[in-house]
Order: structure tokens, then sequence, then C-alpha cells
């Protein structure tokens, strides 16, 4: 770590043009985690897939779609960064018995998915998004979103852009991407003037200020849905505040603390998947039950 940070220090002071040019590569380029495990692999392999499109930029990217379920108001699980659609595999089972369609898909240039605009080990948040609002195009009308890591700030964009949710989960969220990337910028011992060259420049083909993507802020742009964050007060990767802070900004949204669960365990524990099920469940429920039994009626004869 003293050697990479010596490293970057240097090329910060010799070369900050070059510099800003390696921050965007390794800001942009999702890690390189394992691929799906026998017990995702399983849940994978009871899936009906098919592909959703993105596209813009010249080119129709697709979108690695899996389903679960014939029936039921859908609910849709979006992986975080270096994620894919297998890591909810926890989740999919308990969703089922609720009486709940799934959805999941894998980001571009994550899982199966196609490379995005930018080749295969390059991607953002912009295009977790859209990768996000081609598969609710594709396999919606969607009731509710279960989000993880990057995926929560993915979700949050989508609302922004019109995605029509009852309910949505955040699980680990980041709040603000450009206090991240100043983390980040300080461990690495970058400039700051580095650090907003890079920004400048990915501005440029991300089609969006940086401080677009405030979680907190998002909440405030439009109708959002009903909203529970779960966050772990020992999460090493997103700091517990992150999460606290979403659920303090967005209107009605409420926080649930976890103890000792991390930022990927949080994926397995039965007490979070009871309470994710029962809270998209439970924004179902009412809205079914507040209609009139003339309305039920007009609706079977439409």
């Amino acid at each position: 770590m003293r050697w990479m940070r010596l490293c970057w220090q240097l090329a910060s002071l010799v070369h900050p043009a070059g510099a800003a040019r390696a921050l965007e590569r390794t800001w942009f380029s999702p890690p390189r985690g394992n691929g799906p495990d026998a017990a995702a692999r399983d849940v994978l392999a009871q899936a009906r897939t098919d592909w959703a499109l993105v596209t813009g930029q010249g080119a129709s990217r697709r979108v690695r779609v899996y389903r679960w379920g014939g029936a039921g108001p859908t609910v849709l699980l979006a992986h975080g960064w270096g994620g894919h659609a297998g890591q909810w595999h926890a989740l999919v089972g308990p969703l089922l018995a609720a009486g709940l369609r799934v959805v999941a898909f894998d980001a571009l240039s994550h899982g199966e998915s196609d490379a995005g605009a930018r080749g295969p080990r390059q991607s953002s948040v912009v295009e977790m998004s859209r990768a996000l609002l081609a598969t609710a195009w594709h396999a919606g009308p969607i009731h509710a979103a279960i989000a993880h890591s990057l995926g929560g700030a993915a979700l949050a964009l989508a609302v922004r852009e019109g995605l029509h949710l009852e309910a949505a989960v955040m699980i680990g969220p980041p709040a603000d991407m450009r206090r991240a990337a100043a983390a980040l910028a300080w461990q690495l011992g970058i400039a700051p003037a580095v650090l907003d060259r890079m920004q400048r420049n990915s501005e440029d083909w991300l089609g969006m200020p940086w401080s677009a993507f405030n979680v907190p802020a998002l909440g405030h742009a439009r109708r959002v849905p009903a909203t529970l964050v779960i966050h772990d007060r020992q999460d090493k990767e997103v700091d517990w505040e992150n999460g606290a802070a979403i659920a303090g900004a967005w209107p009605g949204a409420s926080l649930m603390t976890t103890e000792g669960l991390g930022h990927r365990r949080v994926l397995h524990d039965a007490a979070v998947i009871a309470r994710a099920v029962a809270f998209v469940r439970g924004q179902y429920e009412p809205a079914r039950s507040a209609r009139a039994p003339g309305a039920v009626a007009a609706e079977a004869h439409a």
C-alpha cells in the first residue's frame, strides 16, 4: 500500500493528466470477483432466461435477465458493483414463497451480459441504472425493487428517470459517489486537482455531472416509493453512515441496522431476508385491499 501510494503521489506531481486518466480507468473498472457458487448456480438454473436491450451510443447491448415465478407482483433485484444476479440466491425462494414474481439481471460488463460502451472491463452507475431500466421495461410492470450496494444508487437514478415502484429496499447503499471518490483519492495520496480533472473528463461520457450521484438528494427529485434501507454497522466497504443519510433524507424511509454482517453476508441473513420480503409484500397488500369491490369488478370486465 505504501508503494502504491508513493506511485500515485509521484504521478500526480509529474504527470497529472496521465494520473487522472489512470484514476478514471481504476474507478470505472468493476472488481473481478468470483463467479456464481454452487448455490447461486442452482438458483440461476431454475430461472427462465432472456435478454433486455440497452440502446444508445450507436449500439444495442444485451442484458441477461432471469425470471422466477409466473404470477403475483414483480420484484426486481439489482446487484452491486462487480456482482451478478446469482448473489440473490438466498432471497429468491422466500420471495416466491410470499407469492411474488422475481426478476434479476446482470448489469453490462457484469455476469453474462454484454460489455458496456467502454469495453468489457469498464462500466458506471449510469450504465447500471440503464440496464435496470431496460430490465424493468422488458419484464414490467415492477411492483418493488431490492438493490445491493451500488445497485442502490443505480436504483435511485432509475427512480429519478421515472421508474414507478410501490416499494424499494436498499441494502448497504452508497450515498454520494463524489465523496466516495474523494475518500479513495485521499487513501491513495492523489492530489485533489487530479481527482477534479478525472471527474470533469468522465462527465463528458457519463452525460451528467457527478453532483447527480448524490442519493439522499435524489429522494427529493420526484415521487419516491416507500423505502427500507438496511445497513450493517460493521460494513467496511460502504460505511453505515451512508445508509443512515439516505434513510434520513428520503421521505418516509426507514432504516434497519444490523450488526456483524458486513457488506455481503447481509444478503444471506435470515432476519434481513424476512424483513425485506415482509416490507415489499406489505406494500402490495394495502394497495390491493384498499381498492373498492366495484373497482375490482370493473377491472375484471375491462
